[in-house]
């Protein structure tokens, strides 16, 4: 796929699972600021692609592209520090914590801070 301003693009992925083809030369690609979904029934592929993606599955082959840079040997992590993530369908949410806690735990791959750092601004707010 040629690239055409093209912020993700996924080119050529196969994925397989053991004789079960559940991705077969898969391409496509979203242009930024671009309202993007993927459609069709179950069993079509949809959420293996957005595995792919963020590595949550490793395709046999093929690549994914993400604002120039080719993410499709990156570790799931890496990943996400892009801004690349996704959420599983059943939330499920720690009951002994509350609402902002559990949204700040979903966003602890963007914090800074180191363990002593945090241990002390915890400390700090008498918890």
């Amino acid at each position: 796929m040629e690239d055409r301003g093209y912020q993700l693009r996924v080119d050529d992925i196969y994925l397989s699972f053991g004789g079960l083809m559940a991705l077969h030369g898969v391409s496509t690609g979203v242009k930024k600021g671009e309202i993007f979904s993927i459609i069709g029934p179950n069993g079509a592929g949809k959420t293996c692609l957005l595995n792919c993606i963020n590595r949550f599955y490793h395709p046999q082959k093929g690549s994914i592209i993400f604002e120039g840079q080719d993410i499709s040997q990156m570790k799931p992590h890496k990943i996400a520090t892009l801004g690349i993530a996704r959420t599983f369908q059943n939330v499920e949410l720690f009951g002994h914590m509350n609402v902002l806690d559990n949204i700040k735990l979903g966003a602890h791959i963007h914090l800074r801070a180191g363990s002593l750092s945090g241990g002390v601004n915890r400390a700090s707010q008498g918890d």
